[in-house]
This record gives structure tokens, sequence and C-alpha cells, in this order.
């Protein structure tokens, strides 16, 4: 197994937690409440703006063309993946102005300001690692609800929520990821790869705060 691909394993358990959140949990079952979701929204929403810039400073970081390409287009691809969180939000009644007036938490900066410090401290392979668990998360969580609950999908609420993450194009957008981090990390020493591990948890860590925040709507500690 490549070493990007080895992530996942080796922060297995709070990977797991997250699936096993009571949030993710009830997008898959069709439960969520409503106004839970109309939360979480608003404030993924606040992050994807966040998110995005961070993949224009990991364009800036890059050393050649293809990986320019490829930050460039994952960029837009996140860019493109509020659409959905704007159909849904304009189905509860939420204008794009309440969208954008919305406060970030205290866990949703924290969240993407640790991302920031990454690119702005580390290499491009460490911005990679701090980037990843989210998308990969998305995906993989998206697709095995649509697993586990395929009885119940087609009267699911938060089916295009989650056909959308589990598609092959959402996939695509973080795929390159994979061969890029793998060709990075050659030639690093034990510690300089223990470090892009320990970096890869913290965002998963991360991942587990913003679900449980939304799930409790809840602004600060």
């Amino acid at each position: 197994m490549s070493f990007a691909r080895a992530l996942k394993e080796k922060s297995k358990s709070i990977w797991e937690d997250c699936y096993n959140h009571p949030l993710v949990q009830k997008i898959g079952s069709g439960e969520l409440e409503k106004d839970t979701f109309m939360f979480y929204l608003k404030q993924d929403y606040k992050y994807l703006l966040e998110y995005a810039k961070i993949f224009a400073l990991g364009a800036l970081r890059a050393a050649d063309e293809q990986t320019i390409k490829n930050f460039t287009a994952s960029q837009k691809a996140v860019l493109d993946e509020m659409d959905l969180h704007r159909n849904y939000m304009t189905s509860y009644g939420i204008s794009l102005k309440e969208a954008d007036d919305t406060s970030p938490s205290l866990f949703n900066r924290a969240y993407t300001s640790n991302m920031m410090a990454v690119g702005y401290n580390e290499g491009i392979v460490e911005l990679m690692a701090a980037l990843l668990p989210c998308p990969w998360s998305y995906y993989d969580f998206a697709c095995r609800l649509r697993d586990d609950f395929k009885d119940h999908l087609e009267s699911n609420y938060y089916k295009s929520w989650i056909e959308n993450y589990s598609s092959e194009e959402f996939h695509e957008s973080f795929a390159w990821f994979f061969p890029t981090m793998d060709k990075l990390c050659e030639g690093k020493k034990e510690e300089e790869l223990e470090k892009i591990i320990g970096i890869f948890k913290s965002s998963v860590e991360f991942e587990y705060l913003f679900w449980d925040m939304a799930y409790n709507r809840q602004m600060s500690y």
C-alpha cells in the first residue's frame, strides 16, 4: 500500500468515530433534524470558502505545472461543491446573504486556521496531508452510507448529499493527492513521515469536532 493511502488506516480509530457519529449516521438514515442540517450547511458553507483559499496556497507553493493545475482544479471542485449547499439552503428559505452573514463557529475557525498555518509554515506535502481528510472522509462515508442505507435511499431527504459525495466525479477531484504525496515522500526520513501522519490525523480529529459541533449546534465551547 502507498504511504498516502495508508494514512487512513493509521487514523482508523478517529476515522471510524467520525463515520459512526450520529450526524453522519442520521444523514444516512434520513432521520437528521432539518434544523440541525441547516446549521451544518451554513457552517460548512463558511468552511468551504476558507478551504478553497488553502488550495490557492497549494498552487502557489507547487513546484511544477501539473501540480499547479491539480490544485487549481481541486479549488474549482470545492467552489462547485457549494452549489449543493446553496440548493439545500434555498429549499430552507436561507438566502445567500444569510449564509454569508453566518459567523463561523470556534471549531470551524480552528480547523481552517490550522490548515492555513500548515500551509504557511510547512512544506507542500504537509499541506496536502492537512487537506486530504476532508474530501477523502466525505467520499468514504457517503459510499458507505449509500450501501448501508440503500433500502431507504430513494425516500431519503439527504439523497443528493450522499450521491454527490459518493460520485466518481467527486472522487476524481482529490484522487491525484495519492500519487503526488507518495512521490513527494520518497526518501523522507522516518521522523518526517511521522510528522506528516500527525498532521493528517489532526485534520481527521478536526473533522470529528466539526461533525460534533454541527450536531450540537455549538458555536463555542
